[in-house]
């Protein structure tokens, strides 16, 4: 049976809510966001690697980070990467693995994880895998995985309960992504939604058999892609092909709101998405001010790097050597680079997309 078992990490991303820590050129994924040492990709390989075979791991990337995911994962062989084209969102990529996997073995159950998660309770994380892997090996079914929300989170997706199907595994009634606060509240006191971990588990032939049935400009395009590949074409070549003309869709907008076969799992092994840095802030141990202060490996050995005067709530990230003092400042993010400073009040994303615009303007009209 756990021959059967395939983790599909999904690392393609830019990550720009993490700006300017994270760029095109150097994605979130292959950074040390957290100061632990090792990169958020690294992390994720090495939680999965503990109950999946290694040659069952694969890494879904872009061909831009080929080398850069490589140098991170030495021991993942060439094969077990895969590198999309172009971006196209999560549906593209997860057909693709799909199509990879039937051909590879064609009882493939395949678990798909985005890179930049935090799971606090890996031996529950890992029981709760286990058993949806066991789920939907039995069941024709799409299996979400969702956690009980703590708290009235805006930034993150809820999916809602509905009939119960078998122990923690319920059929789904909804998904809704990022709502405002009040609808958030409305959801947690209701008790009947779960915030949307971004993980899924499913029969890679189940998964293909849905998509022609929900989608049929993805269908047109799996089955000339299934053709080709049954006559030996150039599999780079038609990835290509395939993608440039592949709509740019999400999983739950794309697949999983339009079918009746899909159930979310209730867990609670302590999750949280790391696309923010107040979702970073919020995770991470905070000062006697409730500071957050991210400190390369190598300085936190050293003296202190950091020294704040009247400053709380605040989240500081320097690079290696870098000595700062802050004085007054209370809800802020503090993201140094060695070519970009960024200060502003960490809760306001949409400032951090209009940054992103106006240095990318810039820097294009001064090159």
């Amino acid at each position: 049976m756990r021959n059967n078992q395939y983790c599909i990490i999904l690392a393609g991303g830019i990550g720009t809510r993490l700006w300017p820590a994270s760029r095109q050129q150097m994605p979130k994924q292959f950074l040390d966001i957290l100061g632990t040492g090792e990169t958020l990709l690294q992390a994720t390989y090495k939680r999965y690697a503990k109950f999946i075979d290694k040659e069952n791991i694969i890494v879904m990337s872009n061909e831009l980070y080929k080398d850069l995911t490589l140098q991170q994962l030495p021991e993942l062989p060439t094969s077990n990467l895969l590198l999309e084209p172009m971006r196209r969102n999560t549906v593209p990529s997860v057909v693709w693995a799909a199509i990879h996997l039937t051909r590879v073995n064609p009882n493939a159950v395949m678990l798909v994880t985005p890179a930049d998660q935090l799971i606090t309770d890996e031996s529950t994380f890992e029981h709760d895998m286990r058993y949806g892997f066991d789920y939907v090996a039995k069941n024709q079914r799409l299996l979400t995985i969702g956690v009980t929300p703590t708290h009235p989170e805006t930034q993150f997706g809820y999916i809602q309960m509905n009939e119960q199907r078998a122990d923690n595994i319920f059929q789904v009634k909804s998904f809704t992504e990022k709502p405002e606060e009040q609808f958030a509240k409305m959801f947690i006191e209701s008790n009947e939604f779960l915030w949307n971990t971004g993980l899924f588990l499913w029969g890679a032939r189940t998964f293909l058999d849905t998509i022609r049935q929900v989608s049929s400009e993805v269908s047109d395009i799996l089955q000339r892609v299934q053709a080709m590949l049954t006559v030996g074409d150039d599999i780079p070549t038609l990835i290509q092909q395939a993608f440039s003309i592949c709509p740019n869709i999400p999983l739950e907008t794309g697949v999983l709101e339009k079918v009746d076969n899909v159930d979310v799992m209730q867990c609670q092994f302590g999750w949280s998405d790391l696309g923010t840095w107040t979702q970073v802030f919020n995770i991470m141990q905070k000062t006697q001010d409730g500071n957050v202060v991210l400190t390369p490996p190598e300085d936190a050995k050293s003296n202190q790097t950091t020294f704040l005067y009247d400053t709380s709530d605040c989240i500081i990230r320097l690079p290696k050597g870098k000595i700062a003092t802050i004085q007054d400042l209370h809800g802020y993010a503090v993201i140094d680079t060695p070519d970009i400073l960024m200060i502003c009040r960490k809760d306001n994303q949409q400032s951090i997309r209009n940054f992103v615009n106006d240095v990318t303007l810039h820097t294009q009209q001064n090159n």
